[in-house]
């Protein structure tokens, strides 16, 4: 044997094969060095959290969601590409067992290559923050998209198999949950139907809430959309004969000429026009717009955006020989119904009121605005002292044929002053008005707008 391994040169052999593979591996370290790379920004993971949930009812509110991860290994590992995308570094939350809490747990690296290690993280701790998990309800709204088809609206949606969710997740979170929001498309709808809706979680200002840990009971709901027939229909008035006024011989003018109504379909189809009222001739103003309510049958409802009332005008026609004039009237004939028993003294503040009188141009020239007076009747006990506004009655003698008045009630205001002077304001002296109105004293009622005092009855004694 020792003849053959001298003879082949066996040891020989087998130090030039070991230092053949030392001498591999230095080349090998040489050329590959082991390297440590750093790679910034790594997404962190959370792990465990179900358990947290089931055993202590906990739920993760915040924590650091990225770190820098150190690995360790040949250079062409370590610096290859595609590493960064086989590290994985995550947070194990079911090691907390304290309650609701801000702590501090060590990261964990995977690295998935043979050869790579973790050298851990900067920072080494990273901040979880959980809090308990509790449950709430919030309301369901629900809004329609798209138009319905040409004829239709759409109307409110119902959600018909809640009206409310459940919500859950942590106290801190849940408040700022206001309501759940979906919406449904009622693109080319012309008849009521049902359908379902996703929905999702808003705050008050109606942003949608993301990146919280709360949870809904259910993602989609049931809702019922109303779909109406639409329906145009015109306003008409029904007008009173007037003694100089006639319906044949006024325009009208009703602002909206007509409305959008909503409804169900049978209602509508027997509704040809609204009816407003009746306006009394004698009494309408001209070229004045009266507002009216519009009234609605049951059943139906004015369309989105159009107003409650209309507003009316009447105009006399070219070719009618009606005219309107407009007069001050400065005479007051003031009953004080308490006058056996009141303290008080009366003035009449309003110097002047307006009224309009209707007829023929020549007849109305002949109007004597001295023989038209305002009749004010009230209680000055029931009153007291101030300053108040009562209303006056339009008193005409010798109008001339043909000319009435349009309207005969007006709005007066009168001082009730105390014996003691006191009336929430000025005080009279010596019976007269601090305004120039008409003081009313020892049983006279005394014009003191330029009038004669004609057609003053004795029954105007209202002073004390």
């Amino acid at each position: 044997m020792k003849q053959f391994m001298k003879k082949h040169d066996i040891w020989l052999r087998l130090l030039a094969l070991l230092m053949g593979f030392v001498l591999w591996m230095v080349a090998r370290d040489v050329e590959n060095p082991p390297k440590s790379n750093t790679f910034r920004n790594m997404p962190v993971s959370i792990t465990g959290a179900d358990t947290l949930l089931e055993q202590y009812n906990l739920s993760v509110i915040e924590y650091t969601d990225v770190v820098d991860a150190t690995v360790y290994g040949p250079l062409d590992e370590v610096t290859n590409s595609t590493l960064r995308n086989k590290v994985r570094v995550s947070v194990d939350v079911s090691t907390i067992t304290d309650g609701a809490g801000e702590y501090t747990l060590v990261p964990e690296v995977y690295v998935g290559v043979t050869g790579v290690e973790s050298r851990g993280t900067t920072p080494s701790r990273v901040r979880v923050l959980v809090d308990e998990v509790t449950t709430a309800t919030v309301p369901v709204r629900v809004e329609t998209t798209g138009t319905a088809a040409e004829g239709s609206r759409a109307g409110t949606p119902e959600p018909t198999t809640t009206k409310e969710v459940t919500i859950s997740g942590p106290a801190a979170e849940l408040k700022e949950v206001a309501y759940a929001y979906g919406t449904i498309s009622v693109d080319g709808k012309s008849s009521t139907f049902t359908g379902e809706c996703s929905i999702s979680l808003r705050n008050d200002a109606g942003e949608a809430i993301t990146g919280t840990h709360v949870t809904c009971q259910t993602d989609t709901i049931t809702v019922r959309v109303p779909i109406y027939p639409v329906e145009s229909v015109p306003l008409k008035v029904a007008l009173t004969d007037g003694d100089t006024l006639k319906q044949e011989q006024v325009n009208v003018s009703i602002e909206p000429a007509a409305v959008t109504l909503i409804g169900d379909q049978n209602t509508l189809a027997g509704i040809t026009e609204i009816n407003l009222g009746t306006i009394d001739l004698d009494t309408a103003r001209t070229g004045v717009a009266i507002e009216m309510e519009i009234p609605l049958p049951e059943g139906v409802r004015l369309d989105s955006g159009q107003s409650s009332t209309a507003k009316v005008t009447l105009t006399v026609k070219e070719e009618e020989n009606v005219a309107t004039r407009s007069v001050q009237v400065s005479k007051f004939v003031p009953t004080d119904t308490a006058q056996a028993e009141t303290p008080y003294t009366v003035s009449v503040l309003t110097e002047s009121v307006e009224i309009e009188l209707r007829g023929s141009e020549s007849a109305l020239e002949q109007v004597d605005v001295n023989a038209l007076s305002v009749g004010l009747t009230f209680d000055s006990v029931s009153l007291g002292a101030g300053t108040h506004k009562v209303k006056g009655v339009i008193a005409a003698t010798g109008l001339p044929a043909g000319v009435t008045l349009v309207q005969t009630d007006v709005e007066v205001e009168i001082q009730i002053v105390s014996p003691d002077g006191t009336d929430g304001g000025e005080t009279p002296e010596s019976g007269e008005s601090t305004d120039g109105g008409e003081t009313v004293e020892d049983g006279e009622a005394t014009d003191t707008a330029g009038t004669d005092g004609a057609d003053d009855p004795e029954s105007g004694e209202v002073a004390s």
